[in-house]
């Protein structure tokens, strides 16, 4: 437990470093405060566009580990359970990130893009429903697996709906600032 109050401590500072350095840069940007490609709103988008793929790389790894699982019949153990924090941890984050890009871009565009609004009620609930597997921590390790696994594909399909939501839908990089 202390463990994940030190993880969760450390992000938490981490994301307020970077959105200190991202207030610098855009008050250092030679462009106006209502511009759109300030330096905080860069920044917002390539720290959002960066945890996506850390969200990739452990979905990926949870869904290997928790299929492998399911059709050996293993233990639930410690390195699955560590994959399935690591996913609802980097998930919230993705979500902390994005809402915080939402309250700063919206300030400066307004907020009645509905896009906007449909993208963060998808992550929403997929942020929520990667919380579940939590729940199973008494049941058999197969059912555990299953259950994670189902979890895992439901968010995901949630993350391809949500981001299929937006205009720009599934950009590989970030937009040129």
């Amino acid at each position: 437990m202390h463990n994940r109050i030190r993880l969760a401590a450390a992000l938490a500072v981490l994301l307020l470093m970077l959105l200190s350095a991202g207030a610098a840069l855009a008050q250092d940007a030679t462009a106006p405060a209502q511009d759109i490609n300030s330096g905080l709103i860069v920044g917002l988008r390539h720290l959002h566009s960066f945890v996506r793929w850390l969200v990739v790389i452990v979905t990926v790894a949870a869904v290997v580990k928790l299929g492998l699982g399911l059709a050996q019949n293993a233990a639930y153990d410690t390195l699955t359970q560590r994959l399935m924090s690591a996913f609802s941890g980097l998930t919230s984050l993705q979500w902390l990130v994005g809402l915080v890009f939402l309250a700063v871009y919206g300030g400066t565009v307004g907020f009645g893009l509905r896009h906007f609004w449909e993208h963060a009620a998808v992550m929403t609930v997929a942020v929520a429903l990667s919380h579940m597997p939590r729940r199973f921590k008494d049941a058999e390790p197969r059912i555990r697996y299953r259950n994670s696994l189902i979890i895992v594909v439901v968010v995901l399909a949630l993350v391809i709906v949500g981001v299929a939501l937006l205009p720009q839908g599934w950009r590989l990089l970030p937009p040129a600032a």
